[in-house]
């Protein structure tokens, strides 16, 4: 697995929506890759994004319990919160590594995007991302 070696030692802490899955995590961390296969574009409504880590760097701080864990295909399963369906974790089968959502992480220090799979999959709409207006100010009621 590739890692980003600026992590190394670094610590990471997530948590999902409601809060009753809490993790941590020392790196060195993989860059995050975005997934567009048809799974990830079905689970999560659009693609998803993830960063790993060796399963023995990462640990529950709270919530293991609280878990689901869907096998989403015969080599993968993909972890979610029982309370608010946050989708958290994937896992592939034989691999050591458990894939985490940058969005439920509290802090990224070090992380970035190494790029796509299944580009070939890819929603058009992303194609065109660069460019796309500033929408921090905007209310549904604009």
């Amino acid at each position: 697995m590739e890692v980003i070696e600026a992590t190394k030692d670094c610590h990471y802490t997530g948590h999902c929506h409601c809060g009753a899955v809490q993790f941590a995590f020392t790196g060195p961390v993989r860059p995050i890759v975005i997934c567009h296969c048809d799974d990830c574009l079905r689970i999560s409504g659009y693609s998803w994004a993830a960063t790993a880590v060796p399963r023995s760097q990462f640990q529950f701080i709270t919530g293991e319990d609280a878990v689901s864990w869907y096998r989403s295909s015969e080599t993968a399963a993909r972890g979610f919160c029982q309370t608010c369906h946050a989708h958290l974790f994937f896992h592939l089968d034989g691999r050591d590594a458990i894939s985490v959502a940058p969005g439920m992480m509290d802090n990224w220090d070090g992380i970035y995007c190494s790029g796509h799979i299944y580009r070939d999959n890819m929603p058009t709409c992303c194609a065109a991302l660069d460019g796309l207006s500033d929408l921090d100010n905007w209310s549904p009621a604009d």
